[in-house]
Formats: structure tokens, sequence, C-alpha cells
């Protein structure tokens, strides 16, 4: 005859604690990763509201001194806030572009960028 035999009390408890470790590592993965995809997603849009705004700042085409610039536009039914810098450099005939985008309400930056544009 067989015997019969089953687990043991801590058997079944190691094997569930086993069970609940993995369940918690892939449910915080999972958490790390959306949070992650949002971040990126923003950061990407604040870099393309930076680069629009040296884009639109070129097609101008005006020259002048150094001025602080700041406003708001909207993008991807988000609103961003951005400050513009343009400042003098060594060679006289060429400015420098700083602008920094936030998030509306929000102080950290979510992009920044530098450009240079030339005297035409």
């Amino acid at each position: 005859m067989f015997k019969q035999q089953a687990f043991t009390l801590i058997e079944v408890m190691v094997a569930l604690m086993v069970i609940v470790i993995s369940l918690m590592a892939v449910i915080d993965s999972s958490g790390s990763s959306t949070w992650r995809a949002v971040y990126l997603k923003e950061k990407t849009i604040a870099g393309w509201v930076a680069q629009n705004q040296i884009a639109l700042y070129r097609a101008k085409k005006t020259w002048g001194g150094t001025s602080n610039t700041s406003g708001q536009v909207t993008m991807a039914n988000v609103e961003w806030e951005w400050k513009m810098q343009v400042s003098k450099t060594d060679d006289e005939e060429l400015r420098r572009i700083d602008i920094e985008v936030y998030r509306e309400g929000d102080e950290g930056i979510k992009a920044s960028a530098t450009s240079f544009i030339g005297k035409l």
C-alpha cells in the first residue's frame, strides 16, 4: 500500500511567501514602467515645445540685443510654460538662445534647449 503524504503547514507558508514576493516584484516593475513612460512622454513633448519656440524666434528674422521672454502654449492637450533668454556672445554677430519649458503650475524643468542665431 501507498503511504499518503501531505504538505506541512510550513511548506505551504513558504510556497505562499515565494508567490507573494514574485507578485510584488511584477507589480513594482509594471508600476515603474508606467511612470517611466509618462515621464518620457512629457519630456519629449516639452522638448518639442522648446524647439518650436526657437524656430518661431528664428522665423521672425529680427535682430536685437538681449531679452527675456516667456509665454504659454498648448501641445498634446497640455498647457506648457516657457522662458527664453537671448544673450550676447563674444561674437557681435551671434546671439545665444536658451529656453526652459515647464508644465503649467509645475516648478521642475521638463526640457531645456540652447541654440545660436546669426545676424542676417
